[in-house]
């Protein structure tokens, strides 16, 4: 066999492979791991369910992951929005149940994120009074951190839904779906 064509052959090869197991993604530029390294971002482990459901359920190549709430090292984040919280902290509670999202798919995924083939769906569910109307914004803080991670394929169809009240008193609660290799 001719130099050349054992090389193509053997890359032809390789990429199958790398299809096959899931280990081609569209990210370019490295793992999703160098990419949230890189955004700074460190994904915790899973908190367990505090009631009844489950935390993430794969179904064929779709992970579904149950509403994420805003916490980070100094607990949950609180509060409503167009009363004691601006759009900005809003944005970074959000932005938490986002990392949170990525610890569930971390877990469905045996902490593989370059399986992730694209995100499908967010609904961001904001805690807000009836006059607030900046619900997409703060929901951007989830979309804008898939998007920054994994490029076109992490923006999602998504809805942005005020309500005047969540559980226990979060900013916000976020639900996501994902398409997997």
């Amino acid at each position: 066999m001719e130099r050349r064509s054992f090389f193509a052959a053997a890359g032809a090869t390789a990429l199958g492979a790398a299809l096959l197991s899931g280990k081609a993604n569209a990210q370019t530029g490295g793992t999703v791991d160098a990419k949230l390294a890189e955004l700074g971002v460190e994904v915790p482990d899973v908190s367990p369910p505090v009631a009844a459901y489950v935390g993430w359920r794969k179904v064929g190549n779709m992970v579904y992951i149950a509403g994420q709430v805003p916490s980070g090292p100094d607990g949950l984040i609180t509060g409503k929005l167009g009363d004691n919280m601006t759009t900005e902290e809003g944005y970074q509670a959000a932005r938490a149940c986002g990392i949170n999202i990525l610890a569930q798919l971390k877990a469905a995924l045996d902490g593989d994120l370059d399986r992730v083939v694209k995100c499908v769906q967010i609904q961001g569910l904001v805690n807000s009074t009836d006059n607030f109307t900046e619900q997409h914004l703060v929901v951007n803080g989830c979309s804008e951190l898939l998007r920054d991670i994994w490029g076109e394929p992490g923006l999602a169809a998504r809805a942005a839904v005020g309500t005047n009240s969540l559980p226990l008193g979060i900013a916000c609660e976020v639900l996501a779906s994902f398409e997997v290799a």
